[in-house]
């Protein structure tokens, strides 16, 4: 009986644990969606607060389809990132920083300009690259996310809802980071930006060509018509076997790429070990810059060769 009684007891008191939990999850994910509603509702009303505020954005939209600059393209691919409260510039000068530093330590550390500017210059790329990896994550999550999302706003406009109540709907149901893409967009709306301007400010802004498509459709819906929904399930279809032929790709590619890995890192790994065991067995290698430049340049073109092969167009 004292078994049973204890084994009740524990029963009892996982169980209320389990509930505990249980909710306070349920009231954080509520509390977050807030949050990210307000959130983007300031910012929306931040970047559309003045009188000819929907002329200024459809301005800055075309100006960037038609001739968008080098530093248009940066500020673009740090907000695809999802990084909030850093500017595009504060990485610039982050990574200024690190390679005046630390190019001088390797420089000083190595006693050769020419090994501290080439190291400096590969860390100082450290900020770029963490930003592009961001990027990079955030969408590939987003598009794991559209199929559902389309799906879902097939059945919401076949309910009879129109399309603003469909993305605040996917804004409601769904996580980030498609939930806050589409509560931006309608925030944008209610704030008083043509539907069209804020669906092309949405494929800007998330860099993906899936949401493009979208974009394109419900512009092409709202001048001539058609079945909406219908069309959003088709697309669904088409980015669900798009996902199975890029994973198909990846698996048969992987032994390839693993090995390309290994020959790009193999040369680097052997040299600092040999560096740190006979600091001076690789001096003579040093005085043949040339050969040592040309040679990471070639590792690099077969790196992102690679890369080219076996990535989608997006």
């Amino acid at each position: 009986m004292a078994f049973f009684a204890g084994f009740a007891l524990v029963a009892g008191v996982n169980f209320f644990m389990v509930e505990v939990i249980e909710d306070r999850r349920k009231h954080s994910a509520e509390k977050a969606k807030e949050e990210m509603r307000l959130r983007n509702a300031e910012r929306a009303r931040l970047e559309f607060n003045s009188k000819d505020a929907q002329q200024k954005a459809v301005a800055q939209i075309a100006q960037y389809y038609e001739n968008p600059s080098l530093w248009a393209k940066w500020r673009l691919i740090v907000s695809q990132s999802g990084i909030v409260g850093v500017k595009p510039e504060a990485f610039i000068a982050m990574a200024f920083c690190i390679a005046i530093l630390f190019g001088a330590l390797i420089g000083f550390a190595v006693k050769s300009v020419s090994i501290g500017v080439l190291g400096g210059m590969a860390l100082g790329a450290s900020p770029f690259l963490y930003v592009m990896a961001k990027r990079k994550k955030r969408q590939k999550q987003l598009l794991a996310q559209l199929p559902d999302a389309y799906e879902m706003l097939a059945r919401v406009l076949r309910s009879g809802q129109t399309v603003s109540q469909a993305m605040r709907a996917i804004a409601d149901e769904f996580s980030s980071p498609i939930a806050e893409e589409f509560a931006y967009c309608w925030e944008q709306q209610n704030l008083g930006l043509t539907p069209e301007s804020s669906l092309k400010e949405l494929a800007k802004r998330t860099g993906v060509l899936e949401v493009k498509i979208f974009v394109v459709a419900l512009t092409i819906h709202s001048s001539s018509g058609g079945n909406l929904s219908q069309l959003l399930n088709k697309l669904s279809l088409v980015i669900r076997d798009r996902q199975k032929m890029r994973e198909k790709v990846m698996a048969l590619t992987a032994e390839g790429r693993m090995q390309a890995y290994m020959m790009i890192a193999l040369p680097i790994g052997i040299a600092g070990i040999l560096t740190l065991m006979s600091p001076g067995y690789l001096s003579p290698l040093w005085e043949f810059k040339a050969l040592v430049v040309c040679t990471l340049l070639w590792m690099g073109v077969g790196y992102f060769w690679m890369q080219r092969i076996i990535n989608f167009d997006q």
